[in-house]
């Protein structure tokens, strides 16, 4: 789940890719809160295309991080499970 969990880059509203619309992934996603448009900024990529990566990720304190968790934790209701990474 961690890896699915983002913030929105205009309003900081906690996401999961998880909660979104299956059918929606090449449309043009907007925050459930603000109605701003998500992009992979909103889920901690940089870059486009080929050259995206995962730089940041949502922690234990609800806001970004540069080191991937590894320990399980809370964020309100959702309890966060920490899987090994699959290359």
């Amino acid at each position: 789940m961690l890896d699915c969990l983002g913030l929105c880059e205009h309003c900081g509203l906690l996401l999961s890719i998880e909660d979104l619309p299956a059918d929606a992934m090449n449309a043009e996603l907007r925050c459930p809160k603000c109605e701003g448009i998500l992009n992979g900024e909103s889920f901690g990529y940089d870059g486009n295309g080929e050259k995206t990566k995962k730089t940041r990720w949502v922690g234990p304190d609800r806001n970004w991080v540069k080191e991937r968790p590894t320990e399980p934790f809370d964020l309100g209701s959702w309890h966060v499970i920490i899987q090994p990474r699959v290359f």
